[in-house]
């Protein structure tokens, strides 16, 4: 007769495949920590009916690696092909079966945990969700509130919700978050427009530790999720305080488990000495999970961190100490190969110390056991843990190295933060672009009066159309400085002025090559600011054009000579003037190849602004562009010719229209930060608002919001009117 823990051991193997039974590499899940940990039990649980189970023949053991828990190999657990004939003749005589895998749960999902307890809870969470309401899921480290929430969704998700799932830290903003879910949308800087985005899409949200949110990052989470909350798309909030989030939600107060509950998690051998050890440890699940045999108890009933501190920590032995002391500050999970010493993650997580993230791909250390640790550290053990911390995270080049050299380097105290920041600065915006804005608040704190991490700071905002915080960063600074962003704040905001106080300075620059550098920038903004352009717009245009001055060296003066051509070519068929935009392109043909990619481009644009839809040449045009387009290596050339093709499309081809609008690869265009790239990527929006369709609204949005923050407001302010319009 098979005992209720050997059913729940034997279920959990059964759901691994055969085909581990021979590899080298095994996941954590079939460990012994593993397993534990997926069926909710101490590991001393697992002993007495494991034995038996292997006495059966039901399972096997053996030595292999296990993924992601250090290099040297570890026990694993297989089920044996009796032990699934049984599973299979009995399946209906054994209850609760896990499902804990579906194709409806998408991101960074923690691994299934069999919930002991907490009926009420889980009816509370489900029934808010079915309502379409947003909860908030609080209580203290290790009470067991992601595996809660996990419990919950997998019901969910094989009822046919998409459930998406992610994991906060203070480097994550709402673009990362979304990324992380894996909700496929592109990158949105009007976050409201997420809400549009998964607006009827039968989603559920689960936003886990919300408590480490930023307050950098903040105040884009709250507008998040008062947006969901108002297009009725369920969420969940999981973390330790109050809600600092301005909604109306279900609070769901988790606490300890009833003694019925929490007596499972322990070894049935102990017999009646679980309800005491249960009660003396406040019925707390991680604590009851860190007990051992060998662990004294606490004469009375105790503060759960006073227990960690007092008894769980005093009595691991040094290496124990040793092993913890990186993970003391580490910020934010990370895989196991990547920490000092990778062959000390197995040993932490023998003693329950370590919380795994998603398919068991990062962990760090249980949040309770850290800042207990931490808290009994002096500021000296801790400067010289994070100079340890530098030494190892500088050897490493990737840019999540990057963010976690720079973050000790900050909070060792170190000045000169800038010089590191400036150096990484196009990596870490690319791929990190939150964790950059958060590392230079958190330099700011310590360097507030440092006018080249203001500068960084402010740029980096408004690069992300955050002009309010890029304003906030220029509060206490003395008018004169950082002109160049308080123009673009400006141009963003839409000021008249805007362009004269740019004329002002560029009249005041001493140095060519800068001064040639900043006329090119505006002038290019300027001829892509196209739309309801009046007469004294042209006439700053041509004006500028008249100022530029060549620079001497022949090298140069042949690119810049190029730029011009370029530039006015575009302003000629913005004015419709095609026998002036004939003869720039006449001009480019004399000094570059016909099979360059540039000449190609300007021709082809050239066709395809030249012939009206009603031409009776208008289909082999498009169909030409279509072609040419396909071949384009430049990537910029590419998308921006399919726009072209697009709008023309329209008017009487939607479908095909969208056709080509889907192979436009918006994420390598915001990949590259050039400002070209941003304007391209603001009339990717543009088109897509152009598409009747329920994205229309929240894609105008953004466009409006792109076109601002690249300098573009009278493209701006024509599809604010239409917006207003709709």
């Amino acid at each position: 007769m098979l005992s209720p823990s050997m059913i729940r051991i034997l279920r959990w193997l059964n759901d691994h495949a055969a085909a581990l039974e021979s590899a080298w590499d095994v996941p954590r899940s079939l460990s012994l920590e593993g397993i534990a940990d997926g069926i909710g039990v101490v590991r001393s649980a697992l002993f007495q009916p494991m034995n038996a189970l292997e006495e059966e023949g039901l399972i096997v053991t053996r030595q292999a690696h296990v993924i992601g828990a250090g290099r040297r190999k570890r026990k694993v657990v297989h089920i044996t092909q009796n032990g699934r004939k049984l599973m299979h003749e009995h399946s209906e005589e054994i209850p609760e079966r896990s499902l804990r895998t579906s194709s409806n749960l998408k991101g960074q999902i923690p691994e299934y945990t069999l919930l002991h307890g907490r009926d009420s809870e889980c009816r509370l969470l489900q029934d808010a969700i079915t309502e379409g309401l947003p909860i908030h899921l609080r209580g203290m480290p290790g009470i067991g509130k992601s595996a809660l929430a996990r419990s919950m969704i997998q019901p969910l998700a094989e009822q046919g919700m998409m459930v998406h799932w992610t994991q906060l830290d203070a480097y994550c903003d709402v673009a990362e978050a979304m990324q992380r879910m894996e909700i496929g949308s592109p990158r949105i800087l009007d976050v409201e427009g997420y809400a549009s985005f998964l607006q009827g899409k039968g989603v559920v949200l689960v936003f886990d530790d919300v408590h480490t949110i930023s307050q950098r990052h903040e105040p884009s989470f709250s507008l998040l999720f008062q947006n969901l909350q108002e297009n009725a798309i369920p969420f969940v909030l999981i973390g330790r305080d109050r809600d600092t989030f301005s909604i109306q939600a279900t609070h769901i107060e988790l606490g300890p488990l009833e003694l019925s509950d929490a007596i499972e998690l322990l070894d049935p051998d102990l017999g009646d000495k679980r309800a005491s050890i249960v009660e003396t440890l406040g019925g707390h699940p991680l604590a009851i999970l860190l007990y051992n045999d060998s662990t004294p108890l606490p004469e009375t009933d105790q503060d759960v961190r006073a227990y960690v501190e007092q008894v769980v920590l005093s009595d691991a032995n040094p290496e124990v100490h040793d092993a913890m002391s990186p993970f003391l500050v580490l910020p934010f999970p990370v895989g196991t190969e990547r920490m000092p010493n990778p062959d000390h993650v197995p040993l932490l997580d023998e003693h329950a110390l370590l919380r795994w993230g998603a398919q068991n791909a990062t962990m760090e250390m249980q949040h309770l056991i850290r800042n207990v640790c931490r808290s009994a550290l002096d500021a000296s053990r801790i400067d010289a843990l994070h100079a340890a911390a530098i030494v190892h995270w500088q050897q490493q080049e990737d840019a999540l190295a990057s963010i976690l050299e720079i973050h000790h380097r900050i909070r060792h105290g170190e000045s000169g933060i800038a010089d590191h920041l400036s150096v990484r600065t196009i990596e870490l915006m690319n791929a990190y672009s939150g964790a950059f804005a958060t590392l230079l608040d958190e330099a700011l704190e310590n360097e507030s009066g440092d006018m080249d991490l203001i500068g960084l700071a402010a740029q980096h905002a408004l690069n992300r159309a955050e002009v309010e915080i890029a304003k906030g960063y220029l509060e206490n600074i003395n008018p004169d400085e950082l002109v160049h962003i308080r123009l673009q704040i400006a141009q963003f905001e839409g000021k008249k002025d805007s362009m004269e106080r740019i004329e002002s300075m560029l009249d005041g620059l001493e140095h060519q090559d800068e001064k040639l550098r900043i006329q090119l920038s505006v002038l290019s903004r300027c001829i892509d600011d196209v739309s309801s352009r009046s007469d004294e717009d042209n006439e700053r245009i041509d004006r500028l054009l008249e100022q530029v001055h060549l620079p001497d060296d022949e090298n140069q003066r042949h690119v810049i000579l190029t730029t011009l051509v370029v530039m006015k070519h575009a302003l000629a068929l913005e004015r419709r003037d095609f026998t002036a935009a004939g003869f720039l392109l006449d001009q480019l043909r004399d000094i570059a190849p016909s099979s360059d990619p540039l000449i190609q481009f300007l021709e082809t644009k050239t066709e395809l602004k030249s012939h009206p839809t009603e031409s009776p040449t208008a289909d082999l045009v498009l169909n030409n562009a279509e072609h040419i387009a396909s071949k384009m290596g430049q990537p910029l050339y590419k998308a921006s010719i399919r726009l072209l093709i697009c709008e023309r499309l329209l008017e009487k081809q939607v479908h095909k229209a969208r056709q080509i609008y889907d192979q436009i690869d918006a994420r390598s265009l915001e990949s590259m930060k050039t400002s070209a790239a941003r304007r391209l990527l603001a009339k990717w929006w543009e088109v897509k608002s152009l598409f009747n369709d329920h994205e229309q609204v929240y894609a105008l949005r953004e466009a409006i919001v792109r076109y601002r923050s690249v300098g573009c407001p009278n493209r701006a302010r024509v599809l604010s009117k239409r917006l207003h319009n709709m």
